[in-house]
Order: structure tokens, then C-alpha cells, then sequence
């Protein structure tokens, strides 16, 4: 019997086949999966920068910081929490009924946040393609921009985020590595 296909295999589609091995092994179908490493994470210095952060629980600044993400498979998606240190933020991924292929959804609370994913030599690659809040739909000048993307190397899951608006600079920039946890 064959097993259900991830949220990334069906977003992904025939692509999810080019994705690198390690890439493949962390968005596989399951229940339950649970990553630890490590990261370095960079906050932006203004005050709106600074606000965004504590409301959306973004990992504080520091480097060689303790990473863990638990990925939940939920009915329409994925549950994802991450705790950076102590401090945890979660969301919950999906691919909304009649998306095109490379589209999901991040939900942060009432922030609905479109994405376009991409596979580019083996790497997966996150960009923002719109956004919601309360499914009220925000202006372009509204959404967050910045350069995210997951990675193999070394045989590791790695992933470098980062989050950025015209407004207020970077917001938070987080990189690192991630191996799953075998308990």
C-alpha cells in the first residue's frame, strides 16, 4: 500500500523529485517529524523592524543558537513549530483547494502569506507571491520580500530566511542546519 503523498510532494508535484536527498527525507509524508540543529539569527535594528518581530515571535539574535522544528501532518497541511533557544513561533502550511502547482499558503495566526516554491539545482527556493490578513487581501507594498531557501550540504538540511520590507529593512534573517531527531 502506498502512502499518502507530503504536502511538498503534492505542491511539488514532478519536481519534488529534483529536490536533494536531504531535502527529500525532511518533507516526506508522516505524521510526525522532528528536526534539530542549529543556527545563527540576525534581527533587524528599527523600531518597526522590532515590532513585527515580537509580534510575530521571531527568534531573538544570537549565534550557534539551538534549532528544533516539529512537523505535524494535519488534514489540508502541515503544522510546523519552531523553537529557536527558548523561544517558539508556529504556523501552518497548506495548499489551498485549486492552487497551481509550487503554490502554498503559510499561516501565522490571522497572516495568510501565498508562496511560490521552486526547485533550482536541487534546492528549494521560497518567494512571496501575496498575503492575507483575516483573508482580506494586502496591497503588494504591504507583503514581506526577502531571499529564503533550503539546501543540502554536506549531507545536511540546511535553510537561510530571510525576511525583509521596504519599510523597515530586514526583519529577520535566520540560517542554518537541521538533521532529523531520532528518539
Amino acid at each position: 500500500m502506498n502512502s499518502p503523498a507530503s504536502l511538498f510532494q503534492r505542491v511539488l508535484g514532478g519536481a519534488f523529485a529534483q529536490l536533494s536527498p536531504a531535502l527529500q527525507r525532511c518533507h516526506q509524508p508522516g505524521e510526525h517529524l522532528v528536526l534539530r540543529g542549529q543556527a545563527s539569527v540576525q534581527r533587524g535594528s528599527g523600531c518597526l523592524a522590532r515590532l513585527v518581530c515580537w509580534c510575530m515571535d521571531f527568534p531573538a539574535a544570537g549565534e550557534a543558537v539551538p534549532v528544533q522544528v516539529r512537523m505535524e501532518a494535519l488534514d489540508q497541511g502541515e503544522r510546523w513549530l519552531r523553537t529557536f533557544g527558548t523561544k517558539q513561533f508556529a504556523s501552518h502550511l497548506l495548499q489551498e483547494h485549486g492552487a497551481q502547482p509550487g503554490m502554498l499558503v503559510e499561516q501565522f495566526g490571522p497572516l495568510r502569506v501565498q508562496i511560490a516554491v521552486t526547485v533550482v539545482n536541487g534546492a528549494l527556493h521560497w518567494a512571496v507571491y501575496g498575503g492575507a490578513v483575516w483573508r482580506l487581501p494586502l496591497p503588494a507594498w504591504c507583503l514581506p520580500t526577502g531571499d529564503s531557501r533550503e539546501f543540502e550540504s554536506e549531507g545536511r538540511f540546511h535553510f537561510d530566511v530571510e525576511i525583509t520590507h521596504p519599510f523597515t529593512g530586514r526583519i529577520v534573517h535566520y540560517r542554518g542546519w537541521l538533521a532529523p531527531y531520532k528518539r
